[in-house]
């Protein structure tokens, strides 16, 4: 279902690696903050969940047999699955616009029938972004050369903010749910992207691997020539939807997966490989917003991430060794000392 995690190892010897993490077993764990877990899905090929606005259904990504990555509506309840998308090339994100009772989702769908490469680091320039409705009219967004994809939705859904390879770099961009005005957010060589909305609608949560070298800069360049991009090691960073003041919230050195707010704004939820900051083995982790309290949320998986947070906040859903499960979000409030400017109404 998910991407594999070969780009991990690949990039250990590049111009981007850094020396491990300096966490030992240092990191608490505190897995009672998911409370009463529900397996929902048992194909062993689901994730990336996205809860509907009203929480009764959750849009994911799964693998048919024999067929390529789809966006498909979930009934928990009943485990009705019904295709989103357009059940032709591969999806890597979905996420719901309500208020105008549609969805979007990105897509490979007019390059044919193929599945898309499912390295972790492959950005095939087929990827654009679709609308859908439940009567099935579908209206692509996206046209610019390069990647489009790894998509939200802001509160308002006024906007849908995404991964771009337009400008030539992979950049976070906006654009509002028709397609128009599209925008640039992040202007720094390197990966940005994997965005994801707080629930106040103000700042934007990212990941980043920044290439901070002329060298590093020009391997960049020499990997997206060839649809491959360099993302680990990652950091979090936060901005505004308008892409100003920008933060960065984590210096671990590991890779980063799908960061995503919690439902106070004020910590970030995630996915990594730290401690040891090497291989594919992958916990679920939490951080404040000024970098402080790291808590490892998960033990025993071999992927745990992919985090979406329920309307009302109550509870959480994600994937686990290539299912969706759900749990409620019994974390306590973050100590108002640990909240960053950005935090702040």
């Amino acid at each position: 279902m998910r991407f594999s995690l070969w780009i991990t190892l690949c990039v250990a010897g590049s111009l981007f690696a850094q020396a491990p993490g300096r966490f030992g077993a240092q990191i608490p764990v505190s897995t009672e903050y998911l409370g009463k877990v529900v397996q929902v899905t048992t194909d062993g090929q689901s994730g990336k969940p996205h809860w509907s606005g009203d929480g009764k259904s959750l849009l994911l990504l799964s693998t048919e047999k024999g067929k390529c990555q789809q966006a498909y509506w979930l009934d928990p309840l009943t485990k009705e699955k019904k295709l989103a998308s357009s059940g032709k090339g591969s999806v890597r994100s979905a996420a719901p616009l309500v208020k105008a009772k549609s969805w979007v989702y990105d897509s490979t769908q007019d390059s044919g029938e193929a599945c898309a490469p499912t390295m972790l680091g492959s950005v095939p320039a087929e990827f654009n972004i679709f609308t859908n409705n439940e009567k099935g009219k579908m209206q692509r967004l996206s046209s610019a050369t390069g990647y489009d994809a790894e998509l939200d939705v802001s509160v308002s859904e006024k906007l849908i903010i995404y991964t771009s390879q337009a400008s030539g770099d992979l950049e976070v961009w906006t654009m509002e749910w028709d397609g128009m005005n599209k925008r640039q957010l992040t202007h720094s060589p390197g990966y940005d992207g994997d965005p994801n909305v707080s629930n106040d609608g103000r700042r934007i949560v990212f990941r980043s691997s920044r290439a901070r070298t002329a060298d590093a800069q020009k391997q960049v360049k020499d990997e997206l020539a060839f649809g491959r991009a360099l993302m680990s090691p990652s950091e979090i960073y936060v901005m505004n939807l308008k892409g100003l003041d920008e933060k960065q919230i984590t210096s671990f050195g590991c890779s980063i997966l799908h960061p995503a707010w919690t439902p106070d704004n004020r910590r970030i939820v995630f996915s990594s490989n730290m401690p040891s900051c090497q291989g594919n083995k992958y916990e679920m982790f939490m951080v404040n917003l000024d970098g402080s309290g790291l808590i490892q949320l998960t033990t025993g998986s071999n992927f745990v991430g992919e985090a979406s947070f329920s309307p009302d906040g109550r509870s959480i859903a994600y994937t686990r060794d290539g299912n969706v499960f759900t749990a409620d979000w019994m974390a306590p409030a973050a100590p108002p000392e640990t909240l960053s400017p950005l935090s702040k109404p």
